[in-house]
């Protein structure tokens, strides 16, 4: 029995974009923000992505935001900034192999 491997390239793009308010929330949040992993040129990737976790800081609601379809975007508001670490599931034969 012969056993044919492919091999696949993706190229993510993950990134974030932030904005100033024009007015200050009731919360005191003075950015929107967004951050967000995709192809490179916009380029579909949900055949290779099995789902993407965002880690938030603690003070947002539901910090662990899981994504299963695109687009993989999170948008908040937010007034200072913090590491937000991603994990990027690909699809695989077996389980999906996770990216961080």
């Amino acid at each position: 029995m012969k056993m044919a491997y492919s091999n696949v390239k993706i190229t993510l793009e993950i990134g974030h974009e932030a904005s100033v308010r024009n007015k200050r929330t009731p919360e005191g949040f003075t950015h929107d923000w967004e951050v967000f992993v995709r192809g490179v040129d916009n380029a579909d990737i949900h055949n290779f992505i099995d789902k993407v976790v965002f880690h938030l800081h603690e003070t947002f609601p539901k910090p662990k935001r899981i994504l299963k379809e695109p687009p993989y975007v999170v948008k908040e508001s937010g007034y200072a900034g913090f590491t937000l670490p991603i994990e990027v599931y690909l699809k695989n034969n077996n389980e999906p192999r996770k990216i961080r």
